[in-house]
């Protein structure tokens, strides 16, 4: 094959997979902090009831050029009397030769069906811009200008629905964060419900500690949101009065450790370190997570935990 015939393959393959692989970047990044699923599931807004905008900050595999990198800027609004919430973020992806930037506009509708049981229902609806720059690239036939190296860019409207139910001391929720697809080779834009529809399941029990004052969480998720596979994932997280610890684990053989400490109620700052159990090369394949969350309107509210009541 020559140098043109690969460029060719090379380009053709990176433009077929360019929607899977801007979603791919979840394939085995560990879901450590609450707000990192927000932009999967819109019914998590109005779930902590309070209003907060934030920064969430993914790093990959440093030392590596062009190496995969997230950044993801939140908002939600939480209104204790209307029986709607509100959000949206804004969630830039790059990835060697890939960049996209995704929006979303957010609704979740909270129905209280008794004291012991509430459901959330969400969607939202937004896009993302994608481009292909292979202009660190250079044609080997002496061509200055090669047609196949040029910048290629691309919209893809989405939409996005889910729920979260709460039973006493068990939540379940799922969703299906991108229901529609663009197809890259046709001339006309056209939208259509993609072949192989992105999920995300979750299922968290919460109790009590020993210490009878913090609260203890064990989450079980299964999403196909990686390349092909499926993913699952199990994470335990621990409840202060200063914050939370977490230590999670998942099915692409990755574990993770993180904290989030709240300062005074109005600043939460969380760290996150993830890396592979199993390494095959020599590459040093973790993933550095940066977290700061302001509240800017938290409605007080009576939590009863373990026979103790306070106000937080």
């Amino acid at each position: 094959m020559n140098a043109n015939k690969q460029i060719l393959v090379l380009y053709c393959i990176a433009l077929i997979g360019l929607p899977s692989l801007c979603v791919g970047q979840e394939e085995d990044l560990l879901l450590i902090f609450p707000k990192q699923l927000q932009w999967i599931n819109p019914a998590s807004i109005g779930l902590e009831k309070e209003t907060n905008l934030g920064l969430l900050i993914n790093s990959k595999w440093l030392g590596i050029k062009d190496a995969p990198k997230q950044q993801t800027l939140f908002y939600e609004s939480f209104s204790g009397k209307k029986n709607i919430n509100f959000g949206g973020l804004i969630r830039n992806q790059s990835r060697f030769a890939e960049n996209s930037i995704q929006f979303f506009g957010q609704f979740s509708f909270p129905i209280k069906l008794n004291s012991f049981v509430e459901l959330h229902l969400g969607i939202h609806g937004g896009g993302e811009f994608s481009e292909l720059n292979f202009d660190y690239l250079h044609s080997v036939d002496g061509v200055i200008i090669d047609p196949l190296l040029q910048k290629q860019t691309h919209f893809t409207p989405n939409l996005g629905v889910g729920f979260h139910l709460k039973i006493s001391n068990y939540s379940i929720q799922g969703s299906f964060p991108k229901l529609l697809e663009r197809f890259a080779f046709q001339k006309i834009f056209q939208l259509s419900i993609p072949n192989r529809l992105y999920f995300f399941s979750e299922v968290e029990w919460s109790q009590k500690s020993i210490l009878k004052s913090n609260l203890l969480k064990v989450t079980l998720q299964y999403h196909n949101l990686g390349i092909n596979k499926n993913t699952a994932q199990v994470k335990a997280s621990h409840i202060f009065r200063f914050g939370e610890i977490y230590l999670g684990i998942n099915s692409k053989k990755n574990m993770g450790i993180g904290f989030l400490f709240d300062t005074k109620k109005i600043l939460s700052i969380g760290y996150a370190f993830q890396f592979p159990i199993a390494v095959s090369s020599d590459l040093k394949l973790n993933n550095h997570s940066i977290y700061l969350q302001f509240n800017i309107k938290k409605i007080a509210q009576k939590i009863q935990i373990y026979d103790k009541t306070y106000v937080s």
